[in-house]
């Protein structure tokens, strides 16, 4: 008579079945198209954190300006500018005095709608001037709309007119905004959190 306790089945059978279940199954949290989806998501980031940390774009300084005939009187300050000559004197923040230059742009805005006037730099006040030391420097009017308020770091540019017809001299007084290009920044360091890490 047979042993009643001898398993049924054989001994291989029983030995592979018991190593499968001993093999650790790690278990599958992402489809293969999710993990090349993923890939790609990070290989774009790092094309645009490179582009980013290499672009570069301008940083503009805004204030007001006044179009005046150049006193001759300042020729002896001001070397490169020729007296009865119509210039742009542009005040602007004093903190920006030390990142003005010579040959940097300045545009000019005549209104909302007009098309910005553009001119070369040629002279910078070499310290901030005083509202009151710009008035009397520029022969300022306190009649003049918007004269100078605050201490400012001033740069002048020649006047170029919008080509309406008018004479330069025509335009004597005017009062515009103005922006002056002071240098450039990297695109990285506009961004939130992590953009004050890359200001230069």
């Amino acid at each position: 008579m047979e042993d009643s306790k001898s398993s049924i089945f054989r001994a291989g059978a029983v030995e592979r079945y018991l190593q499968k279940r001993e093999e650790a199954v790690l278990p599958r949290f992402v489809s293969p198209p999710t993990w090349i989806c993923l890939w790609l998501l990070l290989g774009l980031l790092m094309v645009g954190g490179i582009v980013a940390w290499s672009a570069k774009t301008s940083v503009f300084t805004s204030g007001s300006a006044l179009v005046r005939v150049w006193p001759e009187r300042l020729d002896s300050v001001y070397g490169r500018v020729g007296p009865g000559e119509m210039v742009v004197i542009a005040f602007l923040p004093p903190e920006y005095l030390s990142r003005l230059r010579i040959g940097q742009t300045l545009f000019l805005q005549p209104d909302r709608a007009g098309a910005r006037l553009g001119s070369r730099v040629i002279a910078v006040a070499p310290d901030v001037v005083s509202p009151e030391a710009a008035r009397k420097m520029f022969a300022i009017n306190t009649g003049d709309a918007r004269p100078p308020t605050q201490p400012s770091a001033v740069a002048i540019a020649r006047f170029e007119p919008a080509p309406s017809g008018l004479p330069a001299d025509a335009y004597a007084g005017s009062v515009y905004n103005v922006e002056v290009e002071v240098g450039s920044r990297r695109v990285i360091s506009f961004l939130p959190l992590i953009g004050h890490f890359f200001v230069e």
